[in-house]
């Protein structure tokens, strides 16, 4: 065996890149996950899901540790503080949490228990949202920003929470929104706590880039913002305006977009403060992306600069500006939810089987009988036989005439099943005998980069895509995938990760690599013992935009925390859907659905088509796959 070591491990996955101090791996080969980066404490992934397991909670699994979630929060704080005290600023700085990226109650409550000590906020986008809102604000000083569109009910719930002592900032999208406020407010006696949304000419970078600009969904743009302006006055509001906001996207890759998005949205802030806006507030929106696959460059799943670049750009590009306008400085807000959130949850799941390549016949003895052999299969053999360096490209160029050659004359049935089967092995094993040696050159021959794809194997993963990383099939997101255990091994295998659903989308053929995106996941040969496989960074939307295709319900989700003594405590287990659950989102009911079944076998029995013991066995397996998880337990 080719000697191996963690540290080749950690290249081929990159995992010290995109893992960003959270994620290593020990010395068992096991990756580990720490509680703050670089920290000397840490829990082995491969060993808490063993223990999940005796505890009979079954992959796949969803680990929240809510520790990384604490350290997100603290990192991202500290490097607005660290960058007021860098550039002097005058005003301050706060995180409020988009809960779009994330609703789970419990997700929601650590990040306010964590940014207590912050003054961190709460934004919402929809009248669910804001009750859930409310109820975490509720006793307590917890800011509510209110985004998107709005209608009376919505309107009147805020106004009446801002009556009774809650601190509710209601954003402006429309013109005919601000109408609406102007109109209830006066109705119902109670003055509104205003912001503004404004369209920037700025954009954002990538999946994204049409959050900003000019046809932007949200926001005024400057004529209406004018004119929003002019009937504040009208109605002696101008002063209960707090706070301007923009927003150009989600996972900004490039810190130039950043800049000029700070500098025209500073401009306008000034210009409105000289025009008598009471602005104390200013909100640059969402952005902070993630480094999904390590690269730290402008690709759509990485970014080019760091949360401490962008905190920095943020405060001096602001400063800059009002300094210059001679207005005060604002009190500085950002939406960074991805960034808050993407790194505290890893899916983990079990590896089922692998295709049937283990498993075909060894063909080598028919290869010593040359007069039973096709031309085409014979040449094949003599190439696997012959292959080296000096004739790699005329070897592989020939190989991949040779079996077009061979699919054609089978085609037109001048050669046999069993000679094409020969021919499909040998030209597997040539790939292999070129992959052997192209892995030793450097550089590798250009039209010899993509044959690897001839070699990838399906593994099949016991999850869904759909449900627990749809953007991997929606927007093609990377996510860091790799495997738990076996990291002091070479992996020997190029693979595809294939969900369990019945839907040929349902595998993943892109993966964050050591050299940025890859067409194939490294893994080992699987055998008797269980391979586990984690899905990494899929906190961030992954959780509430999964769907049920093929009604593969959420996933089991253990919440767990770092303990110095013990290594770890799990502080939450939520039970994954059964089936009778999945299937009640689409509204069949268990119970009715057994009725129906005993009914009609109980006539059959009455006719002694079936026996009694027959139909009452399978109405008990029936109900017990009702009770059971929706995903594979064997």
């Amino acid at each position: 065996m080719e000697k191996w070591s963690i540290k080749d491990s950690a290249r081929v996955y990159n995992l010290d890149n995109w893992g960003d101090g959270f994620f290593s791996i020990n010395k068992k080969g096991h990756v580990c996950v720490h509680p703050s980066p670089n920290s000397k404490y840490a829990i082995d992934l491969r060993g808490l899901v063993d223990d999940l397991i005796k505890r009979k909670i079954k992959p796949p699994i969803l680990l929240r540790f809510m520790d990384v979630l604490q350290g997100r929060v603290s990192a991202i704080n500290r490097a607005f503080k660290n960058a007021i005290v860098e550039y002097d600023y005058p005003a301050g700085y706060q995180t409020f949490y988009p809960i779009k990226v994330n609703q789970q109650r419990q997700v929601v409550e650590a990040i306010t228990e964590f940014g207590s000590k912050y003054n961190m906020g709460i934004e919402v986008g929809s009248k669910p949202e804001l009750v859930a809102a409310i109820s975490f604000a509720t006793g307590k000083k917890l800011p509510i920003i209110c985004n998107g569109y709005k209608d009376n009910d919505f309107i009147e719930t805020v106004l009446y929470a801002n009556r009774i002592g809650y601190d509710i900032t209601i954003v402006v999208e429309k013109l005919f929104e601000l109408e609406k406020i102007i109109a209830l407010s006066k109705k119902l006696g109670i003055t509104p706590k205003l912001g503004i949304r404004v369209k920037l000419s700025a954009r954002g970078t990538g999946k994204w880039a049409t959050s900003g600009g000019s046809d932007a969904k949200f926001g005024l743009k400057i004529s209406e913002l004018l004119a929003a302006v002019e009937l504040l006055e009208e109605n002696n509001l101008l002063g209960n305006v707090k706070l301007l906001h923009f927003h150009i996207g989600s996972q900004i890759t490039k810190i130039d977009k950043i800049k000029n998005a700070l500098n025209e949205g500073a401009r306008i802030y000034a210009e409105l403060v000289k025009m008598g806006v009471g602005l104390e507030y200013l909100d640059v929106g969402g952005g902070l992306g993630v480094d999904y696959d390590g690269s730290k460059s402008s690709y759509f799943s990485s970014v080019n600069y760091s949360v401490e670049e962008y905190a920095s750009d943020v405060i001096y590009q602001i400063k800059n500006v009002c300094v210059e306008a001679q207005v005060p400085c604002p009190n500085i807000i950002s939406e960074s939810g991805r960034a808050l959130v993407a790194h505290y949850s890893v899916l983990v799941t079990n590896i089922l089987n692998t295709n049937t390549q283990n498993a075909l016949p060894d063909y080598e003895e028919y290869l010593e009988d040359a007069e039973d052999l096709s031309p085409t299969v014979r040449k094949l053999r003599d190439i696997y036989r012959s292959i080296d360096r000096h004739s790699l490209r005329e070897d592989y160029h020939d190989t991949l005439q040779l079996i077009q050659e061979a699919v054609s004359l089978f085609t037109l049935g001048y050669l046999t099943l069993n000679d094409r089967a020969l021919a499909e092995w040998l030209c597997s094993k040539i790939f292999l005998k070129i992959n052997n040696i192209v892995e030793r050159m450097r550089p590798v021959p250009e039209e010899l980069q993509s044959f690897q794809l001839a070699l990838r194997q399906p593994y099949f993963a016991n999850f869904s895509l759909f449900q627990s990383v749809p953007d991997s099939w929606a927007i093609d997101q990377l996510f860091p995938i790799m495997p738990l255990q076996w990291l002091g091994q070479k992996p020997e295998v190029m693979a595809t990760i294939a969900d369990i659903t019945c839907d040929s989308d349902g595998e993943i053929s892109s993966f964050v690599g050591e050299n940025g995106r890859t067409k194939y996941l490294p893994l080992h040969k699987v055998g008797e013992e269980e391979y586990y496989v984690g899905f990494f960074m899929i906190g961030a939307y992954q959780e509430i935009l999964g769907d049920m295709h093929n009604l593969f319900g959420d996933t089991n989700a253990v919440h767990i925390t770092f303990n110095r003594k013990t290594g770890y405590q799990i502080d939450t287990v939520i039970n994954g859907d059964s089936t009778a659950e999945s299937l009640k989102y689409v509204q069949y009911k268990g119970p009715e659905m057994l009725k129906q079944v005993r009914d009609s076998l109980e006539k059959n029995v009455a006719l002694r088509q079936v026996s009694f013991e027959e139909t009452s066995h399978f109405v008990e397996l029936l109900d017990k796959m009702l009770t059971s998880y929706t995903y594979l337990s064997e």
